[in-house]
């Protein structure tokens, strides 16, 4: 009898203990989610890293990160995770620059599919008959090199084209000068992006002389607009990330 009761406490007890084997799993297994979900948030942020700068050898400059979480830093990604062609990049950080410090009259940007171009006038840029910079234009350069910095791993190349005004007097001796200012003004404006950051080693330049015009020269408005200088950046072309990436493979 006493045996039998012993028997009946000991299954009352074992018939308990399934509770606290179940609760220990349950605990166990979530644990197990929050860390997997951790690392998923991880990983993602990683990817979209590694996708960034991945970014010139997929879809000609433009790789969607799917999945990553949206956050802030100082990428060039969006909050939904896809990354900013970098040619609309330096437009809009430029165009917010121009309309916040009334620039439009001294300064015009273009955007297409495959350049970004901004032309900088001779109102703001040169002294006449001058390489010299002009003091107020140096925040100018400064701004433009920042923004450039943000995306320089995801463009080509960038060229500097230097302008000068047509006087009037065609010689020998003036239009070797024009030639020479030309090109000299676009070395200007090379120096002053690279000491304000900017990496030269995708840097070209070119000199026009007098010789393209967007403006009469007839009149003092129209010689300064066409004394001015011109950064034209360029993003990889489709063949050329499409042959990268073939390379890498």
């Amino acid at each position: 009898m006493k045996r039998h009761e012993e028997e009946h406490e000991e299954g009352e007890g074992g018939s308990e203990r399934w509770l606290l084997t179940y609760s220990d799993m349950i605990t166990l297994l979530l644990a197990l989610f929050i860390i997997l979900y951790s690392m998923s948030n991880i990983e993602a942020k990683k990817f979209a890293k590694i996708a960034e700068s991945f970014g010139p050898a997929f879809n000609n400059g433009s790789i969607e990160v799917s999945g990553a979480e949206t956050g802030t830093g100082d990428g060039t990604g969006t909050e939904t995770g896809t990354v900013v062609d970098p040619l609309d990049e330096i437009y809009n950080t430029l165009t917010e620059y121009v309309d916040q410090n009334n620039l439009q009259d001294q300064i015009s940007l273009t955007n297409t599919d495959s350049f970004v171009q901004i032309r900088l006038t001779g109102l703001l840029m040169f002294v006449p008959d001058s390489p010299q910079m002009l003091e107020d234009s140096k925040p100018v350069i400064k701004e433009i090199s920042g923004a450039l910095i943000k995306v320089y791993d995801m463009v080509d190349h960038i060229t500097i084209s230097g302008n000068t005004a047509d006087v009037g007097e065609h010689d020998a001796q003036t239009d070797s000068f024009s030639w020479y200012l030309s090109v000299n003004r676009a070395d200007t404006v090379r120096r002053y992006l690279v000491e304000y950051g900017l990496h030269e080693d995708k840097i070209s330049l070119e000199g026009y002389g007098h010789y393209n015009p967007i403006a009469s020269n007839h009149t003092e408005e129209g010689r300064s607009k066409n004394r001015r200088a011109e950064i034209t950046v360029y993003k990889y072309p489709l063949e050329k990330s499409t042959s990268k990436t073939s390379e890498n493979n």
